[in-house]
């Protein structure tokens, strides 16, 4: 049996029978709040039971995840390890780590460990909580003991895979896994490209090296998965039961189901996972370190005041699925000078599309109100585009145009654009 083990010292670790140095650093810093997206040049100790969430941050060393605390990480890049011992919980999602990932929970069944589109340089290891590992690249192994279940989903792994004593079972669909897999003593489902009645999973597996499937004591299912060395079971009860779509190089021990085929004959094998393809959205942001338009100063031009500009360029982005059509409206507030108030609706516009590698179309001219109408005192369309639109992002602007009443109170006005997407 294995045996989980934990002893803290200063400046060391002892976790699971491997032992992780954290160097110290002169930086280091402890985290027990939103640092947001900051950089730190050392170690980032998240002490215990206190909450740490970082987004987009940058840490040039170790971050250490305390008895009781909880990492909650996104967008960030880490230099060296991550190391949780009795943590309630890491999070990772969209990060960097450029070490190992060590998270251990002893004599508990308390916390977890989710990681998604999660890179990592060295290995990741894990015992006594809840493991996900979803969209993510692990270059070195991924090792569990006693966790309480195991989800690996659409993921890399560069060399083996080891799940061993999984209270609550594994779950792996479209994992790429160069190295062997072995998953032993399980007493809940393990779900190998199958789902738990058989069936194939939507996501294929393929192992480079050897399956072995050892000692497990409950729903034992294969389906879907290429493994290109030896298939190998021993002391499963009930014995595996094979679906669909199981290929290996060869196979011993005893199954149900479906016979597996060879794998596919040639000097090399390619394996590429396409994921559902996300939602999306539609964003716009000003493109540009300042929001303020200057008109200038007006002139006088025979029976009106007179004042141009430019709008300060906004990009839209939609990368949402289907590609369906989108406009983005402005309104102009009244401009006012002190307690003087005079109509936007003597500001108009000439859009334009800057750069278009989303389709979009700029919006029809609107004339100042001193000619006609009633400018962009409502709103107005600056751009758009169509269903079915490439997708992509587009830059687009507008030429400003504002005439005046000669009887204008003299004075410096200000208004406010306010801008809405559509779709």
């Amino acid at each position: 049996m294995n045996r989980i083990t934990k002893l803290t010292t200063v400046g060391l670790l002892v976790i699971g029978g491997s032992v992780v140095a954290v160097p110290a650093y002169a930086a280091d810093l402890t985290c027990t709040d939103d640092l947001g997206s900051q950089t730190v040049s050392g170690n980032l100790i998240v002490p215990g039971g206190a909450d740490c969430v970082l987004g987009g941050a940058t840490v040039e060393g170790d971050i250490v995840v305390e008895a009781g605390g909880w990492l909650d990480a996104t967008s960030v890049t880490v230099t060296g390890d991550v190391v949780a011992t009795d943590a309630y919980g890491v999070s990772l999602d969209g990060t960097s780590v450029a070490g190992d990932i060590s998270a251990y929970s002893a004599d508990t069944t308390v916390g977890f460990l989710y990681v998604n589109d999660l890179k990592v340089g060295g290995s990741v290891e894990a015992g006594g909580i809840d493991v996900e590992v979803v969209d993510s690249a692990i270059s070195g192994s991924l090792l569990t003991q006693r966790a309480n279940y195991v989800d690996v989903v659409r993921s890399s792994v560069g060399a083996d895979v080891s799940v061993d004593g999984s209270g609550w079972g594994l779950s792996m669909t479209g994992a790429v896994v160069k190295g062997d897999v072995t998953v032993s003593g399980s007493s809940r489902d393990v779900l190998i490209g199958a789902t738990a009645d058989g069936g194939s999973d939507a996501f294929a597996n393929s192992i480079g090296g050897n399956l072995s499937l050892t000692g497990n004591t409950a729903n034992l299912r294969v389906a879907n998965t290429t493994v290109y060395g030896a298939l190998a079971l021993d002391g499963n009860s009930p014995a595996a039961a094979f679906g669909a779509g199981v290929r290996a190089g060869s196979t011993t021990g005893d199954y149900t189901g479906e016979a597996p085929t060879a794998p596919p004959a040639g000097d090399q094998a390619i394996a590429v996972t396409v994921p559902d393809q996300g939602s999306g959205e539609l964003t716009w942001s000003i493109e540009g370190t300042s929001r303020l338009v200057d008109l200038g100063v007006a002139t006088e031009n025979l029976d009106h005041y007179a004042a141009s500009g430019e709008i300060v360029p906004i990009r839209v982005q939609d990368t949402r699925a289907g590609n369906p059509g989108w406009s983005l409206t402005a309104q102009v507030s009244n401009f006012t000078a002190g307690g003087q108030e005079v109509s936007s609706k003597y500001l108009g516009w000439t859009p334009e599309v800057l750069e278009t590698q989303g389709g979009a179309v700029a919006g029809a001219p609107v004339p100042s109100g001193f000619d006609s109408g009633q400018g962009l005192s409502v709103a107005r369309t600056l751009a758009q585009a169509n269903d079915g639109h490439e997708r992509g992002s587009s830059l687009v602007g507008a030429d400003l145009d504002l005439k005046l009443p000669l009887e204008t109170p003299r004075g410096t006005y200000n208004a406010t654009v306010t801008l809405t997407a559509l779709s």
